[in-house]
């Protein structure tokens, strides 16, 4: 399945309505720290069987983040930021990934691990807890000790004085803020140094483009 695709061909980004997507946030995240410009299509969720087709047809799932750039559509947050990686790359636009290679290979097996585990705790915190009222219920043990390796991981990484994982900021920051901001934002305990991280993620406009218009729905 080839796709006929320039450069300057425009790009837009296929999310959802009620702003909840850890998925969506990571695209538009790239999109965003790329300085691309690029035009936001809101899909009302759930999609409807029409829309939900067409996605089928020219994005192979039907499901939203899609990247629309020329004839290509694709979906998967995961390959829509190493896509815009790779077509527009640095010096001339800022990395989403590290340029040093072990750094880099971190960076995708920390965004892995967010893609396939903590199904507890993505269950007990939902994003939309993160951008809306906070849950009050307590975590189950499973979800707790999903959150304590979490947390186990991230204080790994940390560098002291550091705002990000790796030498430079990478998108697996967005993504690991993310989850972090699932218990700073519903009051679970996380350590001094993790809260500190997270939040200065949170800051950062790249994520706030997305965070601002979340937390006006």
């Amino acid at each position: 399945m080839t796709a006929t695709v320039s450069a300057s061909d425009p790009l837009v980004l296929y999310g959802e309505s009620t702003w909840v997507s850890p998925w969506v946030f990571h695209a538009m995240t790239a999109l965003e720290e790329k300085g691309l410009p690029y035009t936001l299509e809101l899909v009302p969720l759930p999609i409807d069987a029409e829309r939900r087709a067409r996605l089928t047809e020219r994005a192979l799932l039907g499901k939203v983040p899609v990247l629309v750039h020329g004839e290509l559509w694709l979906s998967e947050s995961l390959a829509i930021s190493e896509y815009l990686a790779e077509t527009f790359p640095f010096p001339a636009h800022p990395r989403l990934f590290p340029a040093e290679l072990a750094e880099r290979a971190r960076a995708r097996q920390v965004m892995s691990y967010l893609r396939t585990d903590l199904m507890a705790l993505r269950e007990a915190r939902p994003t939309s807890s993160v951008f809306g009222a906070p849950v009050v219920t307590p975590l189950s043990a499973r979800a707790q000790a999903q959150a304590d390796e979490l947390i186990r991981l991230t204080r790994r990484l940390l560098v002291p004085g550091r705002t990000s994982l790796f030498t430079t900021w990478s998108i697996a920051d967005a993504d690991l803020a993310l989850a972090l901001m699932r218990l700073v934002k519903n009051r679970d305990p996380v350590p001094d140094d993790v809260r500190a991280y997270a939040l200065a993620q949170w800051a950062r406009p790249s994520l706030r483009a997305y965070l601002d218009r979340a937390e006006l729905t």
